[in-house]
């Protein structure tokens, strides 16, 4: 989760749903506090970090690699720890989404 247009809309959009009074908690695979949009650091919105310990990358390269299998460590971490959810968003690959189903 940094700073980049695809995450300033999901925060946006995370942001307008609790103001219409939806519980709102965001789940990512990485989440530096220091690089990263004041609403996700000053408690507007809650956020979940699983899988920030693997790599993102080896020597520069396997990052499609890297992020397919942290995106399916969240998505796993998801369904064994997490409550059900009435919807989920997902922004990155969608390899992890028949994980998802299990919510």
């Amino acid at each position: 989760l940094g700073i980049g247009g695809a995450e300033r809309l999901v925060v946006d959009a995370a942001v307008g749903l609790q103001s219409l009074g939806h519980s709102v908690v965001m789940y990512t695979s990485h989440h530096d506090p220091t690089h990263a949009f004041p609403e996700t650091t000053d408690g507007t919105l809650q956020v979940k970090v699983y899988g920030d310990f693997f790599p993102r990358s080896i020597l520069g390269r396997l990052h499609i690699l890297f992020a397919t299998v942290r995106g399916i460590y969240l998505s796993i971490a998801m369904v064994l720890f997490e409550p059900r959810y009435d919807v989920l968003i997902v922004d990155q690959l969608s390899v992890p989404n028949p994980f998802l189903l299990a919510t």
